[in-house]
Parts: C-alpha cells; sequence; structure tokens
C-alpha cells in the first residue's frame, strides 16, 4: 500500500505521480474515520482543512532528489499551533488563539517541505499527565497509552500518519513511542523551534517528532534540513563508531522483557563495531529536584493569567498541578536554574572523562502496564524515570523498538546523545531498530 511502504519510496511515488495523492488520501481519510472512533488519537477530522493542504502541496514544484518530504502525512499535537486549525491543548476552548499565538515555525517547516498536515492529535490537557487524554491504546482500553503525545504515538502506529510533531518535558514523546512500539525523538532543546505552541517556552522540553523508525526519522532528517537547527554551546565529537555507556541491569528495577530489550541492542551494537562498556552515570537526585522547581515555577508563570480569565477550561487535577510553582519565588527559580546549568556541565564532564559518546538505556521500565495499575500521573511519572534525563541534563534523545515480543508488539530501547551529533545518534539508533533487523 502507499502509505505502508518505505518512507523514500512513499516521497518518490508522491512526486512522480502526484495525481494519485487525491485518491490514497481519500482512502487515508475513510481508514482514520472508520478506525479512529475507538483509538481517537486524532482531536478531529477536518475534510475541508484536508482539501485544502492537498491542494497547497500541489502547488509546490519538486523533483527528485530535492523531493522533501512531498506527500507524507504528518500529524500535529494539539498544543503545536497549525494556522487553520484550533489549538485547544486538550481543553474545550481554543488556547492557540485566547494566547494571541502564530503558528509554529517547526509546523511551517513541514509545510515547505510539502508534507501535508493531516490534522491535531490528542494529547493531556495541557501537557499534563494529571489530566486525562482520549487515545487508547491499541492493545487493549485496559492499556496504558503513554505521556502527553499520546495521540501522535498511536497514530503513527495505526498507520493514520507517517510522522507526529510532538513535544516532550520528561519523556512525553518517548513514553507513548516505546507503549506504541515506534520511534520517538527528543532532540536538544532548540533542535526543533519551539515557539508557536502552548507551553513552549518551558526548560526541559523540546519539539520533537515521532516516526515508524529510526531510519524514517534520518529520511527526515535529510529531506527536511530547514527543520533542525544546530546547538553550539557544547563540543561535539563525530566519531564513526560512537562508545556507548550501558548501565548495570541490576539497580533498575524493570520487567524482564525491557532488560532483553536492552541486551539485544547492546549485542547488536557490538556486532557493528561499537565499543559497549558499562557505566555508573546517571542522574543525581538533586539535579532532578532543580529541574523539577524550574518547571514547576515556569509552569505557573505561564498558566497564571489564563487560570483566572480562563478557570473553567482546565482539569480539577491539571489546575492543582499548575499551582504547584505558586509558592516558588523567582530568586529561588533563578538559583535552581543556575543550579542546573553546573548539573549539565559536570554530568558531560563525567560522561567524556569515561569516553562516553552515547548513552543506551531502557524506554520504559515496562512495556504493557494497565491503566488500572493507578493514576495516570503516577503511571507517567514512573514509566519517566529513564526518559527524564535527558530533559535533566538536556540530550538529544530517541526511543526506538528493538525486540519484539511473541504477541508481534515491540519492545524499546533508548540512545541518549552524550558527544554525538544528532544526525550520528539517529543512524546509530538505526543499527537497534527492529524494522531494520525484520528487513535483514
Amino acid at each position: 500500500m502507499f502509505f505502508d511502504q518505505a518512507l523514500t519510496a512513499l516521497i518518490q511515488e508522491a512526486v512522480s505521480r502526484p495525481d494519485m495523492l487525491q485518491a490514497r488520501y481519500t482512502s487515508l481519510l475513510a481508514e482514520i474515520e472508520r478506525r479512529d472512533a475507538t483509538l481517537k488519537s486524532f482531536c478531529a477530522i477536518n475534510r475541508e482543512w484536508l482539501a485544502s493542504e492537498l491542494d497547497r502541496i500541489g502547488k509546490i514544484s519538486v523533483s527528485p532528489p530535492k523531493a522533501g518530504l512531498f506527500g507524507v502525512p504528518v500529524g500535529v499535537k494539539d498544543t503545536i499551533v497549525v494556522s487553520g486549525l484550533p489549538t485547544k491543548a486538550g481543553t474545550s476552548a481554543d488556547v492557540g488563539h485566547i494566547l494571541g499565538l502564530s503558528q509554529s515555525p517547526a509546523v511551517t517547516r513541514l509545510q515547505e517541505a510539502g508534507a501535508v498536515i493531516v490534522g491535531k492529535q490528542a494529547t493531556h490537557q495541557f501537557c499534563s499527565s494529571a489530566g486525562p487524554a482520549a487515545t487508547q491504546s491499541l492493545r487493549g482500553a485496559e492499556f496504558f497509552a503513554g505521556g502527553s503525545t499520546v495521540g501522535g504515538a498511536w497514530a503513527v502506529a495505526a498507520g493514520f500518519t507517517r510522522l507526529a510533531l510532538g513535544s516532550d518535558a520528561a519523556g512525553s514523546i518517548r513514553h507513548p513511542a516505546a507503549l506504541a512500539g515506534v520511534a520517538g525523538l527528543r532532540p536538544r532543546e532548540g533542535v526543533l523551534s519551539d515557539e508557536g505552541q502552548v507551553n513552549g517556552a518551558l526548560s526541559g522540553q523540546s519539539t520533537g517528532l515521532l516516526a515508524r523508525s529510526a531510519e524514517d526519522l534520518v529520511t527526515v532528517f535529510e529531506q527536511c534540513p530547514s527543520l533542525f537547527a544546530t546547538p553550539q554551546d557544547r563540543a561535539i565529537v563525530d566519531r564513526d563508531r560512537p562508545t556507548i555507556g550501558v548501565p548495570e541491569i541490576g539497580w533498575m528495577n524493570i520487567d524482564p522483557a525491557a532488560a532483553s530489550a536492552l541486551r539485544l541492542a547492546a549485542s547488536r551494537l557490538a556486532d557493528a563495531g561499537h565499543k559497549v562498556v558499562r557505566t555508573a552515570l546517571w542522574l543525581t537526585p538533586d539535579a532532578m529536584e532543580d529541574f523539577f522547581l524550574v518547571m514547576n515555577f515556569e509552569n505557573w508563570l505561564f498558566h497564571r493569567r489564563l487560570m483566572v480569565e480562563h478557570a473553567d477550561i482546565y482539569h480539577p487535577d491539571v489546575y492543582r498541578v499548575m499551582q504547584a510553582g505558586a509558592s516558588i519565588e523567582p530568586q529561588e527559580a533563578g538559583a535552581a536554574r543556575r543550579r542546573l546549568a553546573g548539573h549539565r556541565r559536570r554530568f558531560l564532564d563525567s560522561a567524556n572523562a569515561e569516553g562516553l559518546d552515547i548513552l543506551l538505556t531502557p524506554s520504559i521500565p515496562w512495556p504493557d502496564i494497565r491503566s488500572d495499575a493507578g493514576p495516570p500521573r503516577a503511571l507517567s511519572a514512573e514509566g519517566g524515570r529513564f526518559t527524564v534525563l535527558s530533559n535533566i541534563y538536556d540530550l538529544d534523545s530517541l526511543s526506538v523498538p528493538a525486540e519484539r515480543e511473541p504477541g508481534g508488539w515491540a519492545r524499546s530501547v533508548m540512545l541518549q546523545g552524550l558527544t554525538v551529533p544528532l544526525s550520528r545518534l539517529l543512524t546509530t539508533a538505526s543499527i537497534v531498530d527492529l524494522r531494520r533487523a525484520d528487513a535483514a
């Protein structure tokens, strides 16, 4: 099928046969309307909007090899502004309009590359796992679907879109990606523009992508370079075979399935010629405390006026979470922010002292947690105890499916870049990727 083929082949066919896109998207839309009534990965499907998107890309002149992402279906998290669509951030109101936000530059770059924005995708209210999300897991309604970029993860898993644009503040992309068995990228802050979105300025949060595989993300990196910026504040070392650090499994308290995927990923990397070593490198409690103090304060700054003028749009549990920063003094938050910068320097100094380029960890401690195991916020916090490291220390980080369960679902691992450029992290993750192993 057209949307199931390799991403490079999809783009090539779309460029060579643009006259077929209308029929392809008509079929895709019918499939979404049929299946998403249960999955609820999209906020809504707007036929007029999709027709306008197809009309827009019909006016773009492309030819190989500069084909961009022509014809590729993309979903956008409903905290990220797309001009012409409401941005409700999991509420009943168009929060993007209330705040006067302009379209996300990341959305603009995708559209300029010829991607088709299929629609807005479901999220926990204001990206807070304290609030409910409608999206269900494809495993069944009894399974937890994941953190706030949940609609994007399961839409990619269902085949509704090939890419999804989301945000990640403590694992919000990588957590649902791991549960859904797809690839989830949280790049460093500012690599993808954080403008034009609700909560877009939080420390530790960054805009990222979901795709079927690491290989698809490599394609996006190559075909749409304008989407990515390169931070200049750290020394980068680009080795052909980066050294991989793997923490000891014993202390992790993880499901045996997660441990199995981690061992398999390490084995694949070693077989590919990478040096794989044990490491004690990990986050410190002080760094985590400072990180969440800053995040709570910045959340409060963002929401305090909105909570007064539009208190009725907040879920009560989300309202309480956003109030957590009200008692934090600006001087206290400023001191924590400065300490956090020091934590980040010391962490990278330790990685350099050990000669580590990439950290390999589980993505989540369990691959199939049930919804009734606890409230959503507790499930997200437990599921994010590996992902949050990248947010605290601002690392490029990618969750990728590495092993297939007997029932067919994927078990994921996470690669976190310490000294390598994003391009090298993506190609290294492709070695681990289950889809590449399946193809071999």
